[in-house]
């Protein structure tokens, strides 16, 4: 997959063929979304055409409505190794500028679609591509003038409930791993670079490699995780505390510290991923440290018990 960031107006040509266009945010990639982009796959493969996904740089209601505290369940590199999974030929970034915000809606359809030659144009039953009561799918067919086909993907549905990023986020704040990870299709990934922390873990024999992220990311409520952990190309089962360390500190700043089994190597300053499975307690202030050793050890426990339960 071919990874192509774009700033409008844009005048190079981007492929040499005709393609068939999947438009959405598409932020973390779930059962939706790929449902919605395997039916692009589809048609483009009939269509002996490359498939190409065009998403934003960031949500446009950073811009629109001036919305600063976004929390993503993707960073660019997470969006872009999901949608390399399925089948996407390219995947369009186009930075979403005030200028671009701005654009009428049928300058969208002339400059954006079919200056990315858009044979056939896949999106959701919701895509708008300006005012919502104009620049939404049922009127797309009057801006496109007969210029390219387009396939509408309805609503879809899951345990009677839209599937949607805003539900995502959701599970994942009230640490509803469970509905998270089927919603997405996968369990819900952090990553980010290891750098140096209070090192109070490893005096209590828990070392723990803290995490900088490296993308404003939605976060599992307060608490302690089973989690698995990826230090290059291998997993480790780990458990993951988020929280404010109230053992050691008054400080209020939001702290992500993952414990991995069976590992003793010096990984400051590498990239690391988690994959969170399970909500396991809340946060808590022991009496002692004795109290807090003896917790670390129950959780390590319940988190090998919880990942001997999956490969029963």
């Amino acid at each position: 997959m071919k990874v192509i960031n774009i700033s409008y107006p844009f005048q190079k040509e981007l492929t040499a063929s005709k393609v068939v266009l999947a438009l959405g945010f598409f932020d973390g990639v779930h059962i939706g979304h790929q449902k919605l982009i395997k039916e692009a796959r589809t048609i483009a493969d009939e269509k002996d055409l490359p498939l190409m996904v065009l998403t934003f740089d960031r949500h446009p209601k950073e811009v629109y409505a001036g919305v600063k505290d976004f929390e993503y369940l993707n960073s660019p590199q997470e969006k872009a190794y999901e949608m390399s999974k399925i089948g996407v030929d390219y995947l369009a970034i186009i930075k979403f500028t005030p200028e671009f915000s701005h654009l009428a809606p049928q300058a969208f359809v002339d400059e954006i679609i079919m200056g990315l030659k858009a044979d056939t144009v896949v999106a959701g039953f919701d895509y708008s591509y300006g005012p919502k009561d104009v620049a939404n799918m049922t009127n797309l067919p009057t801006f496109a003038k007969g210029r390219f086909e387009i396939k509408v993907v309805p609503k879809q549905i899951f345990a009677g409930e839209k599937i949607g990023s805003t539900e995502i986020r959701q599970a994942i704040k009230s640490g509803n791993l469970t509905l998270a990870t089927e919603l997405l299709g996968h369990p819900y990934l952090t990553s980010g670079q290891v750098v140096h922390g209070y090192r109070n873990g490893h005096k209590l024999g828990f070392p723990t490699a803290n995490l900088q992220l490296d993308w404003r990311k939605v976060l599992p409520k307060i608490g302690v995780y089973a989690t698995m952990t990826r230090v290059g190309d291998s997993w480790y089962q780990s458990m993951t505390s988020v929280g404010y360390n109230v053992m050691f500190n008054n400080e209020r700043n939001i702290y992500i510290e993952s414990n991995l089994f069976d590992f003793d190597q010096d990984i400051y300053g590498e990239q690391i991923t988690i994959a969170w499975y399970k909500y396991l307690r809340d946060e808590q202030k022991f009496a002692d440290l004795a109290g807090l050793t003896e917790q670390l050890r129950q959780d390590q426990q319940d988190s090998e018990d919880y990942f001997s339960s999956l490969v029963e």
